[in-house]
C-alpha cells in the first residue's frame, strides 16, 4: 500500500461478524485494493470482528454512537484525497473505487456518486455513464475528501437512516449533483448490522420528517409528515410501539434548531455535525 492511499474505504459495523468473512474475501478478490486504505469503525459491537480485515485500521468504539456518528470519526482517521462510505454486507466489483473516483475527476459538479446496487438474485445489464438522483443507496457512497469536510459530514442528530439523503439534499442545495455511476456495481446482502427495520421505525419516521423539514420545500414537508401521519394507527396497533409516537414529539421539541439549520442550508452556509448553528 502507498504512503499516500488515493481512496479512504470507510466501514462501519455493529455486530456484524457474520457478514465480515464475505466482505473480506471480496475486498481480497479487488486488486484495486492495493491503492486504498482500509478504515473499520466498530459501534460497540457484542460479537467478534477483528479476526476479519486483519490489514484494516480498526476503532473500537465504547458504544454505539450511530451510523452517521461512526462514519465520521472514520473519516477523521482518512488520509485518502476521497472518502469511500460503505456498510459490512456488501460485496464489491474489481476496481470499483478507482472507477468511481475516474468519474468523480471527469464531472467536478458531482459531490456524491453511488455505484448500481444490486440485490442477490439480481441480473440487470450495465450501462455506460452517470445518473442525477435525488437520493443514492446508502450501501456505498463515495465523496472527495474537500467536499466532505466543506459539507459538514453525517449530521449526528441523526443516529440511524436517512443520514445519506440528508447528506445528498444538502449538497444538492449547495448547487452540486448525486449520481449514481451505471457501469459500476455492488451487491448489497442486507442484514448486515443488529435491528432490523422493524426495530427501528420510529428513527425512520423521526429522521424523515427531520430531513425534510431541514432542506426540502414545505410541499414536499407536508406531503411526507401527512404520509406518516396517515400510516399511524395502523403501525400501532400492529407494533404496539410508543415510540413512532415519540418520532413526532421529537421534531415538535427539536423544530426551533431544526429551522435554524434549514435558514443555513437554503442560504448555502455551512452547518456542523454537531451542536446548534
Amino acid at each position: 500500500m502507498s504512503d499516500m492511499p488515493l481512496v479512504s474505504i470507510i466501514v462501519v459495523t455493529y455486530n456484524s461478524a457474520h457478514r465480515l468473512p464475505a466482505l473480506a474475501a471480496s475486498f481480497d478478490a479487488d486488486p484495486g485494493m492495493a491503492a486504498c486504505e482500509l478504515i473499520v469503525v466498530d459501534n460497540g459491537s457484542t460479537d467478534t470482528l477483528t479476526q476479519w480485515l486483519q490489514h484494516a485500521q480498526w476503532l473500537m468504539l465504547p458504544a454505539n454512537l450511530g451510523y452517521g456518528s461512526a462514519c465520521n470519526r472514520g473519516a477523521a482517521l482518512a488520509r485518502g484525497a476521497y472518502v469511500l462510505f460503505c456498510n459490512p454486507d456488501i460485496l464489491v466489483t474489481p476496481y470499483w473505487c478507482q472507477r468511481l473516483v475516474a468519474h468523480l475527476d471527469a464531472h467536478p459538479s458531482v459531490a456524491c456518486i453511488s455505484p448500481e446496487t444490486r440485490y442477490p438474485g439480481e441480473d440487470l445489464p450495465l450501462v455506460d455513464g452517470i445518473a442525477d438522483r435525488d437520493t443514492l443507496p446508502g450501501a456505498a457512497l463515495l465523496m472527495r475528501r474537500a467536499d466532505w469536510q466543506a459539507l459538514g459530514g453525517f449530521d449526528e442528530q441523526i443516529f440511524l437512516y436517512w443520514e445519506d439523503t440528508d447528506l445528498c439534499w444538502r449538497a444538492q442545495r449547495a448547487g452540486r449533483r448525486t449520481v449514481v455511476a451505471r457501469d459500476v456495481e455492488i451487491t448489497h446482502l442486507r442484514n448486515g448490522s443488529g435491528g432490523g427495520a422493524q426495530t427501528w421505525l420510529h428513527l425512520y419516521i423521526q429522521n424523515g420528517i427531520y430531513a425534510h423539514l431541514k432542506s426540502q420545500s414545505w410541499a414536499r414537508v407536508v406531503w411526507f409528515v401527512g404520509k406518516q401521519l396517515v400510516a399511524l394507527p395502523l403501525r400501532l396497533i400492529r407494533s404496539g410501539d410508543a415510540r413512532l409516537l415519540s418520532a413526532f414529539g421529537w421534531n415538535i421539541r427539536h423544530c426551533t434548531r431544526t429551522l435554524r439549520c434549514r435558514q443555513h442550508i437554503l442560504a448555502g452556509l455551512h452547518v456542523p455535525s454537531k451542536g446548534t448553528p
